[in-house]
């Protein structure tokens, strides 16, 4: 027994030393070349100039002088020339009859659909039942499409699951006693109230805000320190307002914009985008509907919009954005962006050198710090001699090796001057060698013509995709890519590792 509890003792102090022993080579190696990714997604990204400006619309007050008014209209809502929008009352005792003839209205639609659904006996002896026709009566309606009688059918349901006094004492002769009582307060009621119609049919809003008399056509004589001080002004609403009708069907937005964005519209462009922010969902397409004088860095700019009208109802000074340019890619850190370039060396100088090595590469006259991406196999160029089989031994052409160098991306190099076809090679160590027949690593890729890649993450190796840059901003880039290879969504894009280099592992 003592000689099996040493041996146990050994192999697990053994088993635990080799294990301590990978922890740290690991943890050591991940300090010595750390490697960090960047999952790509698909993102949209714009270039915009920002405005301030007010929403400005046709519109008409909608005034009374009745102190007792009930507004019937709702917001939003399309009403047409005489069609009534509030209910004005000649008394407070009036508009309580008015609250109690609204209440008996509910109860008796309770009551009569109650009764219809199964009769007062069923309401009460099999509710389980009727709770399960009502639902099936009521989904039927939905995939149907027939609205005409929802609110008939969704009061029934609403009866039997929430029970009311109404619904527990729904008979007959109690719809009967609540019919009357109605009947009656119609009559007491009939010189209680007074339609407030419209004159003109448009879009019925309550809010009132005192911008009312700020038109198209008045905004076009403003100049953009005008329109800041009215934005900045008291407003005064008059008295007895209850909402307004906007007649014009368009809507629009007097801004104030940067000169430099004002000076190249023109009135009459569409297709202009506006967003609006929290406040409309997307941008809206809007033309330009008035170009006024510059002030200043300022101009006045009107545009007109033609969606969008309810849901900016209740905006007034807002400030917008002018989206001049918008780009959809794959979203990636500019640090995992490389320019390549691909050039052929002597065979002795490709030997010599490394994958992942760092060297200094000059192209016409601009020098890169490029590592080195890929180093080809072992090939001749030139011409065969007259009756010389290529590979023999009588194939002295010179060999040469295709190696591919890459840098970062920087924004302001327009990439790898390659009209002399050739460039330098200079190591760590201060070995040159010089390139020639620049070659586009791929030719047929669609690409290749943009010589930008990045590096992914394929299981635990390093793979290089090229891709085409769509938009640069200052920390991140859009990016598209084709082909078989092509760069995805969910690709984890390298953005730091040393020694980097096609078809390296990591552990």
């Amino acid at each position: 027994m003592k000689k099996t509890d040493a041996l146990i003792r050994i192999t697990s102090l053994l088993v635990f030393i080799a294990l301590a022993a990978y922890l740290t080579i690991y943890i050591a190696q991940r300090a010595m070349n750390p490697v960090r990714t960047s999952l790509t997604v698909t993102a949209t990204m714009s270039d915009s100039a920002p405005m301030s400006g007010l929403v400005i619309r046709d519109e008409l007050l909608i005034n009374s002088q009745d102190q007792y008014i009930d507004v019937t209209a709702a917001d939003g809502a399309k009403v047409a020339a005489g069609e009534t929008v509030a209910v004005a009352y000649s008394s407070e005792e009036a508009l309580e009859r008015a609250s109690r003839l609204s209440a008996l209205e509910r109860e008796i639609e309770d009551v009569t659909a109650a009764l219809s659904q199964a009769g007062a006996v069923q309401v009460e002896g099999n509710r389980e039942q009727s709770i399960y026709s009502a639902i099936i009566s009521l989904s039927a309606s939905l995939r149907g499409g027939d609205l005409s009688d929802m609110d008939s059918r969704s009061s029934a349901l609403a009866s039997l699951l929430f029970p009311s006094d109404s619904g527990a004492t729904a008979t007959e002769d109690y719809l009967q006693q609540l019919q009357a009582e109605y009947d009656e307060l119609r009559k007491t009621s009939a010189g209680d109230t007074s339609s407030i119609s419209v004159s003109q049919s448009g879009t019925f809003s309550s809010v009132v805000d005192g911008y009312e008399g700020v038109s198209p056509a008045y905004a076009q004589d403003l100049s953009p320190s005008d329109l800041r001080e009215l934005i900045a002004a008291d407003r005064v609403i008059e008295s007895g307002s209850l909402g307004k009708l906007i007649t014009s069907y368009n809507w629009y937005y007097a801004a104030i914009l940067p000169r430099e964005y004002a000076r190249h519209m023109l009135a009459g462009e569409t297709g202009v985008q506006l967003s609006f922010g929290r406040y409309y969902s997307g941008n809206l397409d809007a033309t330009v509907e008035f170009v006024g004088k510059a002030e200043g860095d300022s101009q006045l700019v009107i545009f007109r919009i033609e969606k969008g009208m309810t849901d900016m109802l209740a905006v007034r000074a807002v400030s917008a954005e002018l989206i001049y340019e918008e780009y959809t890619g794959l979203r990636v850190p500019l640090k995992g962006l490389y320019r390549y370039y691909a050039g052929y060396l002597a065979d002795e100088a490709g030997q010599d050198l490394s994958e992942g090595e760092t060297v200094a590469l000059t192209l016409g006259d601009a020098t890169y710090e490029a590592f080195i991406s890929e180093i080809g196999s072992s090939s001749r160029f030139g011409e065969l001699p007259p009756g010389v089989e290529s590979g023999s031994e009588q194939d002295t052409r010179p060999r040469r090796r295709l190696v591919v160098f890459c840098w970062p991306w920087d924004a302001e190099s327009d990439g790898p001057d390659t009209s002399s076809g050739g460039g330098t090679v200079t190591t760590a160590s201060g070995l040159a060698f010089s390139t020639a027949n620049y070659y586009d690593y791929d030719p047929d890729h669609p690409e290749a013509q943009d010589r930008l890649c990045v590096f992914t993450m394929t299981g635990m190796q390093a793979e290089r995709k090229l891709v085409r840059l769509v938009y640069a901003g200052e920390e991140y880039c859009l990016l598209s890519s084709t082909g078989t290879d092509a760069l995805r969504e969910g690709n984890e894009v390298i953005i730091e590792a040393r020694n980097l280099y096609n078809g390296k592992v990591f552990s």
